[in-house]
């Protein structure tokens, strides 16, 4: 599945995205470090290879879906968008997101998390999506606050960001019939009113 929206493709990773991965990773360290728990230190080549197969492999069987966000003109992969192990069964998924912080602050972000909505709910049919992130990530709640989703609660040292550091999480969520409802107004919001594309594989 790919989804083109006004500035911003999403598209399936793949194991020839490793490189620029590492690159992106590596020079924004310092940010991703204070909320990402698989941030540690530098990522070496080996352990993103690693990450793209297993990424690759969930897809292939439907467990989970991994895309990097692509500038749609300049081509470039500026970061990773996904959700986590999907629930087929409750029709509900988690997802996640980091961006270069070269790229960082400019709507890149906002727009990919609106366009996964578009595949999750109009093309997989989900019922729930959620999303979790510190309290203390500025930037990335007032992502999701600006796109709508609902507040739900907190959860006690619940995000593991060092190995013995714990942070609380503000937990997220929307539901099918709630996206529908906004729908329209998040693409003119925040893709100059137009509809993502969606193209199946």
């Amino acid at each position: 599945m790919e989804i083109l929206g006004e500035r911003m493709l999403l598209r399936p990773l793949n194991l020839s995205d490793s490189e620029r991965l590492v690159s992106l990773i590596n020079a924004s360290v310092n940010e991703l470090r204070e909320f990402m728990p698989w941030m540690r230190e530098n990522v070496t080549r080996k352990e993103e290879d690693e990450y793209l197969l297993r990424a690759v492999q969930e897809m292939n069987l439907n467990q989970a879906f991994h895309f990097a966000m692509v500038l749609k003109e300049s081509k470039e992969v500026i970061g990773v968008i996904a959700t986590h192990p999907i629930d087929w069964l409750n029709e509900s998924v988690s997802i996640g997101y980091w961006i270069a912080t070269a790229f960082s602050g400019k709507g890149y972000t906002t727009e990919s998390v609106v366009l996964l909505l578009e595949g999750l709910f109009m093309e997989l049919k989900l019922h729930r999506v959620a999303v979790s992130t510190t309290t203390d990530n500025v930037a990335s709640n007032r992502i999701i606050e600006k796109i709508g989703f609902r507040f739900e609660g907190v959860q006690k040292l619940a995000g593991k960001v060092a190995p013995s550091r714990w942070k609380d999480l503000n937990t997220f969520a929307l539901l099918d019939t709630e996206y529908k409802s906004m729908r329209k107004n998040l693409f003119e919001k925040f893709l100059g009113g137009k509809y993502p594309k969606v193209k199946l594989a």
